[in-house]
């Protein structure tokens, strides 16, 4: 059977301590490794969609720096006018102008002596590979006539 141990306990036979198991079974470390793989996958799958996110915000921002620089081309409605679409990289933009009458009011919010404004309501339309990425809406002022 082997020699007996003794301890500050005392006495311990061969076949007790010969039963303790140290380490890992191998049923163990499987249930550790599927744990692991569980939630490495969750975070690889939350990084994706994090950086999914970062290039649409990116796109967006693109996009509406387009539409700004297209509608900064023109102080007047009529500068937009010449040219309805255009290109800017990969990014394609189109303007619709709609004309419109803005009622001027005085301090007292009376209407204004001088008459409406007469001004266009620009909306700027960019898009890339045919989806729309982004609208903006101004109005501009048209020349005065002299």
């Amino acid at each position: 059977m082997g020699r007996p141990t003794f301890t500050r306990a005392g006495y311990v036979p061969m076949r007790l301590r010969s039963s303790r198991v140290t380490g890992f079974s191998l049923l163990e470390a499987l249930v550790a490794m599927a744990i692991a793989a569980i939630a490495l996958a969750s975070l690889y799958r939350s990084v994706g969609q994090g950086s999914h996110s970062v290039m649409s915000v990116q796109s967006r921002v693109e996009a509406a720096l387009v539409a700004k620089s297209v509608l900064a081309s023109g102080t007047f409605a009529e500068d937009l006018m010449r040219q309805d679409s255009g290109q800017a990289g990969g990014w394609r933009w189109r303007i619709d102008i709609a004309p419109e009458q803005i009622l001027m009011l005085d301090e007292a919010g009376r209407p204004s002596q001088a008459g409406p404004l007469r001004a266009a309501k620009v909306t700027v339309q960019v898009s890339k590979d045919g989806v729309a990425a982004a609208t903006w809406t101004t109005w501009k002022p048209y020349r005065s006539a002299l």
